[in-house]
């Protein structure tokens, strides 16, 4: 008797799916592979090792998952440590590969979207929401639908506000900034000029300890975990921080990003655009002097979350700090970037056991014991 697989897609919706996934993340591997190009050039070609020791210490490691990285890759994520390192995961490989086996992307606009931050996670601090927009449909701040005048006077009864688009965002893209008495804007033509699908928040005042590296802008820390053998991995955190006055902290806006250690702390050098690493802010403040107030309770929300959404096992977080020592969510990233040129391999001593996982269809869940509470006797 011939069996069919339960709770599947139509053959067609799947074909139409998988062209769609395809095409978008070939797209993503491609701009991955210009932009590995263009911060090489910054550094005269990063490492540069040699290609016997690439082939040895490299494509050895690579070669039982049958794929042969470019070594473009390695002259850039080792250029720090000048010495090969085959745990890093190429960008066009985590496009291609290794995202769509972990990550659902058919979930990556909807999941993602901010204006339902408050259903996902309830138990977390997030900014006051003043108005959001969903579908062409106006919500206040406690979920009541009302009317565009509605809105708009909302909008002209605060002090200070940022609005930003909900789903179609990154790297501080189409993100306004207002400040009464400074900014004399029509707020009828602002919100028309974001048509749909955007949220308006307040500006949060974020704590003296990050306000003293650059005050200007919310300075946020990024964390990177993963979901993998039952467990929520950090797989690394820094700090981005604003330059020069800018309201976005940024890397690709100009800003910098450090490390951070597990303790908090700040590591010595904060990294910019153009791959190049620097002790202290142009301000003034000395990286390595700064612990990061609350980091604990950012990595103890992370942990918490994570769990709640395992569509997306790799993910991105940004939270901010405000005055009072509080962790914010700002917002979260189903396909987040890797952090590795700051801070490392993505998957660090799980790196074989994950690949092994997608590679090799080995169970990840192999020799891992757990304990079921409440189990009836």
């Amino acid at each position: 008797m011939k069996t069919r697989r339960i709770n599947q897609a139509g053959s067609w919706e799947k074909l139409c799916r998988s062209i769609y996934q395809k095409v978008d993340l070939f797209n993503e591997a491609r701009k991955a592979r210009k932009a590995c190009r263009r911060q090489l050039a910054t550094i005269k070609g990063g490492y540069r090792g040699s290609n016997h020791l690439y082939r040895s210490q490299v494509l050895s490691f690579w070669k039982k998952y049958g794929i042969k990285p470019k070594k473009m890759w390695y002259d850039l994520y080792c250029f720090k440590d000048e010495k090969y390192d085959p745990r890093y995961i190429p960008e066009d490989i985590y496009w291609q590969k290794i995202y769509p086996a972990f990550n659902k992307p058919s979930f990556r606009h909807a999941y993602t979207d901010k204006c339902f931050y408050k259903q996902l996670f309830p138990y977390l601090k997030q900014l006051r929401t003043i108005i959001k927009n969903s579908n062409n449909c106006f919500f206040d701040g406690y979920g009541n639908i009302i009317s565009f005048a509605q809105a708009k006077f909302l909008l002209e009864s605060e002090d200070r506000f940022v609005i930003k688009p909900a789903i179609y965002s990154g790297e501080g893209v189409d993100i306004f900034f207002y400040e009464k008495g400074t900014d004399n804007i029509n707020f009828e033509d602002l919100l028309k000029s974001y048509g749909t699908e955007y949220i308006v928040q307040e500006v949060v005042s974020q704590h003296e300890v990050l306000a003293s590296i650059h005050k200007e802008s919310i300075n946020t820390i990024r964390v990177i975990s993963f979901l993998f053998q039952g467990e929520v991995h950090i797989s690394s955190a820094i700090l981005r921080m604003g330059v020069g006055g800018s309201r976005l902290d940024n890397v690709s806006a100009g800003g910098l990003a450090c490390p951070i250690f597990p303790d908090g702390r700040l590591a010595m050098e904060a990294i910019n655009r153009r791959s190049q690493w620097t002790t202290s802010h142009p301000g003034g403040t000395i990286f390595a002097d700064i612990i990061v107030p609350s980091y604990d309770r950012v990595l103890e929300s992370v942990r918490r979350a994570h769990r709640d959404i395992p569509h997306f096992r790799i993910i991105g977080w940004d939270f901010c700090i405000d005055q009072d020592g509080d962790p914010v969510l700002i917002e979260y990233n189903g396909a987040p970037a890797m952090n590795q040129v700051s801070c490392g391999p993505l998957f660090g001593d799980l790196t074989e056991s994950v690949l092994n996982a997608i590679f090799l269809n080995e169970d990840e869940f192999t020799n891992i014991n757990f304990e079921i509470e409440g189990v009836l006797n």
